[in-house]
């Protein structure tokens, strides 16, 4: 059995998110498959997600650890096999998506529970904002 990856944040860390969630309670919440990715960083499958082909006219996609919103159904555009977003909600200032890296490597995880999305990837010209997260 090969090791998962890590988030890399501590309790002490994750402490310091706003919904700080056990991890006892989010293996109850979510799928093994959901835990290992948004807990332990993993990657879905390509094109395995359910929502790939889904694009409301209106609405959000929230975290499924702790339901915060984190895009706006416009948001969302076609990619080659996992659920894409040129921009994220923000509140203020505050954006509801924080990277943790570089930009070059870019990994967006949660701004309330932490969890690990995926990573944020810059100037491939897919959309105006020039993001692909």
């Amino acid at each position: 059995m090969g090791a998962e990856a890590s988030t890399g944040l501590s309790a002490e860390d994750m402490a310091k998110y706003a919904a700080n969630l056990s991890e006892e309670d989010l293996k109850k919440k979510l799928s093994a498959d959901e835990f290992k990715c948004l807990r332990r960083a993993g990657t879905e499958r390509f094109r395995a997600g359910k929502y790939g082909d889904f694009f409301p006219k209106k609405g959000y996609f929230k975290c499924k650890a702790c339901d915060y919103p984190l895009y706006n159904a416009a948001s969302k555009f076609k990619d080659e096999g996992w659920d894409a977003y040129d921009k994220c909600f923000f509140t203020g200032e505050k954006a509801h998506i924080l990277l943790r890296g570089n930009k070059s490597r870019a990994e967006a995880a949660c701004g309330n529970c932490g969890s690990h999305l995926g990573h944020v990837f810059y100037g491939e010209g897919h959309t105006t904002t020039n993001e692909r997260h």
